[in-house]
């Protein structure tokens, strides 16, 4: 069985990883309680892919040491990352118009004035009509 510490000293599987993850994370580990040494490994991950080996880093460690408030708080930074990076992602679509409530007052009153106005017209032009019967 692996001890914590030689289970966060191996190497994630990630092939397309960068070369110098490796040796930023060596730094972690042996400054594991230094929370700058910490944010400067995750300022190295810019997209979703470098996040998923920060993420899986950190996982290991919280596996390793369960208890241990540095990796359960980056583990949690690491996914905050992440969802705001899907976020960010997602398509956009333009939003809608907003429309005025004054507006649709304003158009409710003209069509009922329009509507007023032609029945009026149908009963005075059927009026003279109904008449002369």
């Amino acid at each position: 069985m692996t001890s914590p510490d030689e289970t966060l000293r191996a190497s994630a599987p990630e092939p397309e990883a960068d070369p110098g993850e490796a040796e930023a994370w060596a730094r972690v580990v042996a400054a594991w309680e230094d929370e700058a040494v910490h944010g400067a490994y995750l300022a190295r991950f810019h997209d979703l892919a470098g996040l998923a080996v920060a993420g899986r880093r950190y996982r290991d460690a919280l596996a390793a040491r369960p208890e241990d408030p540095f990796a359960a708080r980056f583990r949690d930074e690491v996914i905050r990352r992440a969802t705001v990076q899907g976020f960010a992602l997602l398509p956009r679509s333009a939003p809608t118009p907003a429309r005025s409530v004054g507006l649709r007052r304003l158009l409710l009153v003209v069509a009922a004035a329009l509507l007023g106005a032609a029945a009026f017209a149908a009963f005075h032009l059927l009026a003279p009509l109904g008449a002369r019967s």
